[in-house]
């Protein structure tokens, strides 16, 4: 409570936002990355656009891609970026869309890291911007052995 006014201070609403438009979505509560598919080649691209990346069609809607994918190649990074922590791991993640997306790597152990082995999308807080929001990026982890489909 303010002790001149005797009213309470504003409260401030933190938004949770994604680092980019058109990257992330939502479906049943989960988060999905958002991506192009074109009505003409067919193909998928990520992130949403426009215009198709291969053929230029305009024929284009905007779809959910699969939360799941497989480990494509990875490396261990060991030098500070602003908004990271070294060690952190970045890789290329197969999506079953026929396509690959390039990805910061979550909740993993580097004994346990596989060129192959199963992922999954995680959505988790890149930064605090200027205005208090909470700003979240996409990222994929290891799919543990045993661990359910979700």
């Amino acid at each position: 409570m303010n002790g001149e006014t005797g009213q309470q201070p504003e409260q401030k609403t933190v938004k949770k936002i994604p680092f980019k438009e058109n990257i992330l979505g939502e479906q049943e509560g989960k988060p999905r990355m958002l991506g192009t598919h074109c009505g003409k080649c067919g193909r998928y691209s990520f992130p949403f656009r426009q215009i198709c990346v291969f053929c230029h069609s305009r024929e284009v809607q905007k779809t959910f891609l699969s939360p799941r994918g497989k480990l494509h190649t990875y490396t261990i990074c060991r030098v500070p970026v602003p908004n990271t922590t070294p060690p952190y791991a970045l890789g290329y993640i197969d999506l079953p869309e026929g396509m690959m997306v390039f990805s910061q790597l979550a909740q993993w152990d580097e004994k346990e890291l596989k060129i192959g082995m199963e992922m999954e999308l995680v959505q988790e807080k890149l930064k605090t911007d200027k205005e208090g929001n909470e700003v979240y990026t996409y990222k994929f982890r290891p799919i543990k052995i045993g661990e359910s489909q979700k």
